[in-house]
């Protein structure tokens, strides 16, 4: 078994301390090797990443109109389900 294998459960709960680059070198590596192998560890963390980014820019983002309206919609129709 290599040594440098990490689980995905893992790396998920790792990945806000990997983000404020709070970890150690060597689980940061295994990560990062694990993010070349996974693609829905790696998406996580790209989508986190952009959120991160948007939250922190001072840019207002303009919302389509109706958009409120059809996510409300959604949220209701989820519970319902």
């Amino acid at each position: 078994m290599d040594i440098l294998k990490i689980a995905c459960e893992e790396v998920r709960q790792e990945l806000a301390n990997y983000m404020e680059e709070d970890v150690p070198a060597e689980l940061r590596q295994r990560i990062e090797n694990h993010f070349l192998t996974c693609d829905g560890c790696y998406a996580i963390y790209d989508g986190l990443r952009k959120i991160v980014r948007l939250i922190g820019s001072n840019d207002v983002i303009e919302l389509p109109s109706g958009f409120s309206r059809r996510l409300y919609q959604r949220i209701v129709g989820v519970r319902q389900a």
